[in-house]
């Protein structure tokens, strides 16, 4: 059936139709739950979004359908609920989430288009209830005007939460909060824009705290330069060490999936004329390949998971033939790397160098340890040769190499048949780890250009890779500090064999484990039944969902 055809399993997926940007996860401790939004758009398979869709899980890996949070409203969101992040507050005793959003009532809205006027203001949803209902805030919206008027490129996705180093350096009360809305302004490029609230209610500007020009280097060494606009940012600090993480709209000329990347900035926070300013110091790639609109929150643990939107690279008939499109990546988590000074590190974007330490820093990124709950119902096999009897869509592969030279080249063939073969290549000597999609699809239904990106191992370092095969998506991580996201849509049903190719390497310095068939995160759905006009109760309970009169709650109640 062709919903089911490309369709993941163990991943994060709307029950049909188009899907995008994850936002507003939050972890709920009277319910022990956590609850996810994302854009949607019911009822087609291609791009849009009129709803908030949303879900929720006791273990952030298994989930279960809920009624959308938000779709839009009459007047100023009624085109539109953009992306935006949900915080969770105890006021006078009671659980209080306060969704803000980005609410549109003009289109289209693109850096290369002139800028609608009032096209785009910040609005904000209540729920006192953990997310069962939400309610507009009837002074909707907080914010009308982009602070460069007509001059805008882009104004939206708010992101909330406290800044501990940013009120130390202003001098104000810890618990403040403050919004980053991702912008850009014509003729120059891409820009932060940071306000303050100490209500959530309330806001004033703060600064434009990052603002760089369209087609700048990053930094005099990198290889990355900035675009046209910035989306979905969010900040965060570990320690003393500042975070912005920002996705980058590039021109016609980008090399990357529609024109967009995502990208992490380390830095410091200083005052220029009285005005906090981020100055980077670090930065690299989140994701290498097709992950984007990335949305960060803290688990029940208190660590900090990154999600993001995996589009799709076939062709729009195929996916108005399947009713559905998008999912996304995996849950990762953040965190730092420390390694002492290297002479072949220090030179890297990624590392933030401190000589007098004698330390190098760089952010961190790996898979939710979550994810072990996929694998409950499977034993791993822990031979070489296990790989080449998998006969499956769905597995994960942990592989280590020790005793390296730096001039190996690993490869690991996926969803392969006779005619079909995905090439997941780790190739040292030249720094790079490439999914060849060459071969992927013996109809050419996606797209066969290659996903890569750059990756250097230290000194002495082990090689440490972490492969996930879902249908149509792989995710690749190497050493805690480098993810690749792809898309592929093999043709053959024969196309479920995997094998390696390690160029002689000894074996006896392979380390491997394999686990075929990790569990269905939607134990809830029947996935075999599904499309834009299947008539299950699940859809016609989404669509008079949607078409339900909005409400909204008074100002009185949180004064």
């Amino acid at each position: 059936m062709e919903f089911s055809r490309f369709r993941p399993t163990p991943h994060f997926i709307a029950p049909h139709s188009w899907m995008n940007d994850p936002c507003g996860a939050v972890y709920i401790p009277e319910t022990r739950e956590y609850i996810l939004c994302y854009q949607w758009n019911p009822g087609t398979a291609e791009g849009g979004n009129c709803a908030w869709g949303m879900a929720k899980s006791k273990d952030l890996v298994t989930w279960e359908d809920c009624s959308p949070a938000l779709r839009n409203g009459p007047t100023y969101d009624r085109l539109g609920v953009f992306s935006g992040s949900i915080v969770s507050r105890v006021i006078d005793g009671q659980r209080v989430l306060f969704l803000f959003y980005t609410s549109v009532s003009a289109v289209p809205i693109h850096w290369s288009k002139d800028y609608i006027e009032d096209c785009e203001s910040q609005s904000v949803a209540f729920s006192k209830d953990f997310g069962v209902s939400w309610h507009r805030y009837e002074h909707n919206p907080l914010m009308r005007n982009p602070p460069r008027e007509s001059r805008t490129t882009g104004w939206r996705d708010p992101f909330v939460s406290p800044w501990k180093g940013l009120s130390e350096l202003l001098g104000v009360d810890p618990k403040t909060d403050y919004m980053m809305i991702a912008s850009g302004v014509k003729g120059h490029g891409s820009e932060l824009h940071l306000y303050q609230s100490n209500n959530l209610l309330d806001w004033k500007p703060v600064s434009t705290i990052l603002s760089v020009k369209a087609g700048s280097r990053v930094s005099s060494k990198s290889n990355l330069r900035f675009g046209m606009n910035f989306e979905c940012a969010s900040f965060f600090s570990i320690g003393q060490r500042h975070y912005i993480i920002v996705g980058v709209e590039e021109d016609e000329g980008s090399k990357y999936h529609n024109g967009h990347y995502l990208m992490w900035l380390s830095g410091q926070l200083i005052l220029e004329d009285g005005l906090p300013k981020f100055e980077i110091t670090s930065h690299g790639l989140l994701d290498h390949g097709i992950s984007y609109a990335a949305h960060i929150f803290r688990d029940s643990e208190g660590r900090l998971i990154q999600l993001g939107w995996a589009d799709e690279t076939t062709k729009q008939n195929i996916r108005n033939k399947q009713g559905w499109a998008g999912c996304l990546a995996h849950p990762r988590e953040l965190f730092e790397i420390s390694r002492p000074i290297t002479e072949d590190g220090k030179d890297l974007d990624i590392w933030d160098v401190d000589e007098e330490k004698g330390t190098m820093t760089t952010l961190g990124v790996r898979p939710a340890p979550q994810l072990t709950n996929l694998q409950q119902n499977t034993k791993p096999t822990s031979s070489l040769e296990s790989i080449s009897t998998i006969r499956s869509k769905n597995y994960r592969v942990e592989a280590t190499f020790k005793g390296l030279s730096g001039h190996e080249r690993f490869i690991f063939r996926v969803r392969v048949s006779i005619s079909e073969v995905t090439k997941i290549i780790v190739d040292l000597k030249a720094g790079q780890i490439i999914v060849d999609r060459s071969q992927s699809s013996f109809e050419k239904l996606g797209t066969d250009s290659p996903d890569s990106g750059f990756f250097t191992l230290l000194a002495r370092e082990d090689l440490r890779i972490n492969i996930f095969v879902d249908n149509s998506i792989i995710e690749v991580y190497a050493n805690d500090r480098f993810a690749l996201t792809s898309r592929i849509y093999p043709c053959l049903e024969t196309s479920i064999g995997a094998s390696y190719d390690f160029g002689g390497f000894d074996e006896r310095n392979i380390e491997l484990l394999c686990w075929e068939k990790l569990k269905s995160v939607w134990p809830l759905r029947n996935d075999g039944e599904g499309s834009l006009d299947m008539k299950c109760t699940e859809k016609k309970t989404v669509d008079e969902t949607l078409k339900a009169k909005p409400i909204v709650m008074e100002a009185a109640i949180f004064a």
